[in-house]
């Protein structure tokens, strides 16, 4: 099962209730980041609010690829390539609301990252959202509203907000959702 999102949606928190319901195993951000030989670290299991992430080797994760039948994996980045194929999309009515989110988790995933590279994360995201946005405005899909499943409006960023560069980077997310 494929659940496509963008980050600070509400997508992990949505696949972890879709485990309940459906008895299939969640295995988190289905993203190279988590294989195993990579050595990163899993900073998302420590920083999300969820602190769920699954680490995988990589024959697990090109099994995933292969077949993620008997499991449900979230696409959250590049999430246009295969979002005719998702179960689910979740998304937010208010898409800056996630983006200035998002810009507050890049600061609490990493605290000594610089505004640019807080910037320049949210602009490869923009361009997701833009490509997602181009498939939904063109063909029937439904999308589940962070906004009505979680009946939660607005955001809190509270490490944006005292950020010595925060007029900065708002003022980026602001430049993308007004252009």
């Amino acid at each position: 099962m494929i659940v496509c999102s963008l980050p600070r949606c509400g997508a992990t928190k949505f696949c972890l209730d879709l485990q309940e319901t459906t008895n299939l195993q969640f295995v988190g951000e289905l993203n190279p980041y988590f294989i195993t030989e990579l050595n990163t670290t899993n900073v998302k299991a420590t920083t999300h609010e969820t602190a769920f992430q699954l680490n995988y080797s990589a024959d697990k994760f090109a099994s995933l690829l292969y077949d993620h039948s008997s499991h449900i994996v979230l696409i959250n980045e590049s999430s246009h390539l295969v979002v005719n194929q998702a179960d689910y999309v979740i998304l937010r009515h208010q898409m800056k609301d996630a983006f200035l989110s998002t810009a507050d988790y890049l600061l609490r995933m990493f605290p000594n990252i610089k505004a640019n590279e807080v910037i320049h994360m949210l602009d490869r995201f923009y361009r997701d959202y833009i490509g997602l946005q181009s498939y939904l405005n063109k063909y029937d899909k439904d999308v589940v509203w962070y906004e009505d499943y979680f009946g939660i409006e607005g955001t809190s960023t509270p490490l944006l907000n005292q950020h010595l560069h925060s007029k900065k980077i708002v003022g980026a997310i602001e430049d993308m959702f007004n252009a």
